[in-house]
């Protein structure tokens, strides 16, 4: 907050205010976080100028008032403006910076506190220089650079021996060089192409990066039974069938094969608050796909906002209340499909029908949806049409809008009459023409000429020829002040409010990370039905006996890049005692290709992607765990590996990681050495 300069000029029975260039009292009013659209508007509260009602004002320091009230724009000082008092245009309140009021009262003292010590020059009573004495440069901050000096030298030493024993004991991750050789990140690329929200995205990107602690603790703990942990990765075979459940309910749903309809429930709820006229009917859409895509689902950058203890603001409650609305939306959807199980049974039991599978893996996704109604209807009508706080949800912001409109209505009324008045034309200054009522710091003033602007009211600019003295009529003093204080506590009870309804979304926090859980994991399963379209893929059987059974078989990768004429291979591994497979041929044959596709197709059975095979062929590809390749060189200056040597480090990790599911794919084992 800018400090208000003024000049005082006392004189017998009166008090003049002469109030500098470097109060503004016109303010941007932007997110502090977002690029939201500006808006000009008048701030009088940020001067909370309030002004004893006297009989009239002097000017006795003119001269030194003129070196200071330069001109501004359209011929108005820097101080006097056109004036904002609409009596039917609520004032604009930005929302509190923090959470906690007593953090922020704290806040504003710090800046008094260091506008004060800057207004003296710096100088601390009983500042010492230091021992050598001089004053120090560093000064109380020469202690805090030598332990941040120590702790890097310390950082380094640590960073050096970690290099050194690296270098002594060459270890490789397995699982990130696998994902790596066989190009599987470009999958996931793909896949997270697909969705359409951040959190699916996040579930995509996220899930491999942690696969070697999702597999040490998927023996204590399955992570599918909670939505909010769920991975895009399957640690067993039950989770392959339910995702793919899932992925083949989706595609069912999103081809348009099931008739049903979805009916909306939070038409009927929003207009509880208001009058039963006009009431609309419920909504009715076709079922489909979940009413998820357009929307980001972005919570990060939310609740980073309340980790650092600040208030939220309109634009990012409006965010949450869309998500709590889709999440309505989507309950309703998840109805809908048991709605369907049910007409289903009836009609087969009664007419004896094919009945088409019941829908199971796709509600078990929402069955974690929970919206609080208190939270939901606050949220839903926290604002009004014009995107501010409602006077109607909030009574106590409506009644003081209200009293300021009066207050406005009431002074504009009165500088009107005193301008009707034919006593006060003959002392108005309209030599320079433009309007009779202008507006500095939130106060209404008039133009009188200098030799009369002592029986009119108070002071607050003058011309620069000084002719021309810029008064506030004595009659709207006391009700200006009124004025401000009301406005002073309407910023106050809005930010109440602010902080109510942070507080409430932080209260419901956990409720509604897992309902965005929810909608990502349903946004992965449609992303899922989509790239599987793209590859012509086929949702494969799948089981732990080590089989995969594919015709035309073709890399995934070279689809994704649109390459036509890829041409496809039979692969059939692990029936009949076939629990190995030697490919052999000239180079650039395709050896290699066939290798990673089958390590390809592995990790997206897992990741529950259908895999491209011949449509009316069935596919099966098995679950293995884990999945480990060796493809290419492993050559390492640093840790002087040669390629053969490569290959054997890679051949000790296998033996170490392989178990009775595994999954090993190696090229060119004895390449580097000469036999």
């Amino acid at each position: 907050m800018k400090p208000m300069i003024s000049i005082l000029s006392a004189a017998a029975g009166s008090a003049t205010v002469f109030q500098l260039p470097s109060c503004s009292s016109f303010l941007y009013a932007t997110s502090t976080r977002r690029n939201y659209p500006s808006k000009l508007y008048s701030s009088p509260l940020e001067t909370e100028t309030n002004i004893d009602d006297t009989s009239g004002g002097t000017y006795d320091d003119i001269e030194s008032f003129q070196r200071d009230s330069r001109a501004g724009e359209d011929g108005y000082s820097l101080l006097r403006r056109p004036v904002t008092f609409d009596a039917d245009a609520d004032p604009t309140f930005a929302a509190p910076l923090v959470l906690d009021e007593r953090e922020e009262e704290q806040l504003m003292d710090a800046n008094k506190n260091w506008y004060e010590d800057r207004s003296s020059g710096g100088r601390t009573p009983g500042k010492k220089k230091d021992q050598s004495g001089k004053n120090s440069i560093l000064g109380e901050y020469a202690d805090v650079l030598q332990v941040s000096n120590d702790d890097t030298i310390a950082n380094n030493n640590n960073k050096l021996q970690a290099t050194r024993q690296n270098e002594e004991d060459q270890q490789l991750d397995m699982n990130q060089r696998t994902l790596e050789t066989l190009d599987y990140p470009l999958v996931l690329r793909a896949l997270a192409k697909e969705c359409s929200t951040v959190k699916g995205q996040e579930i995509v990107l996220n899930s491999h990066t942690q696969s070697d602690k999702v597999q040490a603790a998927s023996s204590n703990k399955d992570f599918d039974d909670d939505i909010a942990t769920m991975p895009l990765t399957a640690s067993s075979v039950t989770g392959v069938h339910h995702r793919y459940g899932a992925v083949q309910e989706m595609q069912r749903l999103m081809e348009g094969r099931v008739s049903g309809w979805v009916t909306s429930s939070r038409q009927p709820q929003q207009q509880q608050q208001g009058n039963n006229k006009g009431k609309k009917k419920a909504q009715r859409k076709p079922l489909g796909a979940p009413p998820i895509d357009g929307h980001s689902f972005d919570l990060g950058p939310i609740f980073d906002i309340i980790d650092e203890g600040k208030v939220l603001e309109g634009p990012e409650i409006l965010d949450i209340t869309l998500m709590l609305e889709i999440a309505y939306d989507v309950l309703d959807w998840s109805r809908a499909l048991k709605e369907f199980n049910e007409d289903e049974e009836e009609s087969s039991s009664s007419n004896n029908d094919l009945q088409q599978d019941p829908f199971v893996e796709l509600p078990r996704l929402t069955q974690s949806i929970t919206i609080d109604d208190e939270l939901f209807h606050l949220l839903t009508n926290a604002f009004d049409d014009e995107g501010k706080l409602s006077g109607t949800t909030f009574p106590g912001i409506g009644r003081l809008r209200a009293k300021v409109r009066t207050y406005k209505r009431d002074i504009i009324s009165s500088i009107e009459s005193i301008l009707s008045l034919p006593s006060m034309k003959s002392k108005l200054a309209v030599e320079s023409g433009g309007s009779l009522t202008m507006e500095i710091n939130g106060r209404l003033v008039i133009p009188v000429q200098q030799s009369y602007s002592n029986s009119v009211g108070i002071v607050h600019d003058a011309s620069r020829s000084g002719k021309t003295a810029y008064v506030e009529p004595s009659e709207i003093v006391g009700p200006t002040n009124e004025l401000r204080q009301a406005e002073a506590e309407l910023r106050a009870e809005e930010a109440r409010v602010w902080r109510q309804l942070t507080e409430m979304i932080v209260q419901h926090r956990d409720e509604i990370e897992r309902n965005v859980a929810s909608v990502g994991q349903l946004d992965v399963t449609m992303a899922r039905v989509k790239l599987g379209k793209r590859l012509e893929g086929v949702v494969p059987t799948v089981a732990e006996d080590g089989v995969v059974s594919v015709k035309e078989a073709r890399h995934p990768i070279l689809l994704l890049r649109g390459l036509e004429g890829v041409v496809g291979s039979d692969v059939d591994i692990g029936q009949d005692g076939n629990m190995g497979l030697i490919l052999t041929g000239p180079n650039s044959g395709g050896k290699t290709i066939v290798l990673k596709l089958l390590g390809l197709y592995a990790l997206m059975v897992r990741d529950a992607i259908p895999v491209p095979s011949k449509s009316y062929e069935p596919a099966r590809v098995d679950f293995f765990s884990p999945i480990l390749a060796d493809i290419g060189d492993i050559q390492s200056v640093d840790g002087d590996l040669s390629t053969f040597s490569g290959h054997m480090l890679v051949c000790r990790e296998v033996m170490a990681n392989a178990d009775k599911n595994a999954l090993v794919l190696m090229d060119e084992l004895g390449s580097g050495k000469e036999i």
